[in-house]
């Protein structure tokens, strides 16, 4: 399923130790890394506008014969400069990564960020995108927003999601990249949450690993109403105690774990209760070497930004890599 892995770098230790891990995972699927650097016209004209000054000095010394001469670079220049030396340094890595046993390519482009990723990701048919995320409070990644975000938000792509500080990275990607062991999907009932059921099947069965599908039941709730503080009983219709809700999850869960042992996937189920998205990190929290692979109801405008979805949530507070799977479209 996943045969193109697209790797955005910036130049950071950050960035660049996800590359390992996305290694092992090529690996197992015997895919295809491609490495992409983006430069931002948006900053090299900030640096120029910065300097200005600087450089209006230089040059009226220089006419008045009490400085040196220097010639002036135009920011086109620069650019240019600066995705020539982006290629070299992202051929360094793909030599890593070839040396590992996976294929590895390079890209580079100018642009915003996250436009250049997520068209990048169509023209060189990526079926996947890996990229690091940091952890930044609620508000600042709500409102402001990282590049992770906005092509999570914007792409049709599924893209793989880590946070940097929870991966070991030695430099050497063939002794430091390793396939998940463990894949976790969490399931809601909807089609959309079952989306993420094949994919993480196939990650399963070409790594080796086994695959735990996981459903929430949220408890009963207070709540804002009309009359004030009112008791509610959650997304759940009609008057169902937490253990009957528990017996039929149990059973809609059942029918995957049958599917999965169909096809030679050791497999499991867990019923949790509580916060969907809190349950779905302490599931993954309990064993090393753990992928979440889940579906995004892909909720738009200002709700997903400010509130965000259980995807949103789950990327911010996992230990763990998180594969998300947007829903189709078009």
């Amino acid at each position: 399923m996943f045969k193109k892995i697209l790797v955005p770098l910036d130049g950071s230790e950050h960035a660049r130790k996800i590359v390992g891990w996305a290694t092992g995972l090529a690996g197992a699927l015997k895919a295809e890394i491609i490495l992409l650097s983006v430069i931002d016209p948006e900053e090299i004209e900030i640096l120029e506008a910065t300097t200005r000054g600087l450089r209006d000095d230089v040059e009226s010394r220089s006419a008045s014969g009490t400085g040196v001469r220097t010639r002036v670079r135009a920011p086109a220049e620069v650019i240019e400069d600066a995705l020539e030396q982006a290629e070299k340094d992202l051929r360094v890595e793909a030599q890593k990564i070839r040396a590992a046993g996976v294929k590895a390519t390079v890209s580079v482009g100018a642009g915003s960020p996250a436009e250049v990723i997520v068209s990048d990701a169509h023209r060189l048919g990526a079926d996947l995108i890996a990229m690091a995320t940091r952890r930044e409070s609620a508000l600042a990644r709500g409102v402001l927003g990282s590049v992770t975000d906005r092509v999570l938000h914007s792409t049709s792509t599924p893209i793989l999601t880590m946070y940097p500080g929870e991966i070991h990275e030695s430099g050497d990607y063939g002794a430091s990249s390793q396939p998940p062991t463990h894949v976790i999907v969490p399931l809601d009932g909807s089609t959309l949450s079952e989306s993420a059921v094949r994919p993480a099947m196939e990650i399963a069965k070409a790594a080796g690993a086994d695959i735990v599908f996981t459903e929430t039941v949220r408890l009963p709730f207070f709540g804002v109403g009309v009359a004030g503080i009112e008791y509610g009983a959650g997304d759940f219709a009609g008057d169902y105690t937490v253990d009957t809700q528990k017996e039929e999850v149990t059973e809609y869960l059942e029918e995957f774990i049958t599917a999965a042992k169909a096809e030679g996937v050791a497999a499991r189920l867990s019923v949790r209760v509580g916060s969907p998205s809190q349950q779905i990190v302490e599931e993954a929290a309990e064993v090393e070497g753990s992928i979440i692979v889940m579906g995004s109801h892909g909720s738009g405008g200002l709700k997903r930004w400010v509130v965000g979805s259980v995807a949103d949530k789950v990327i911010r507070s996992a230990r763990r890599p998180v594969l998300v799977i947007p829903p189709k479209t078009g």
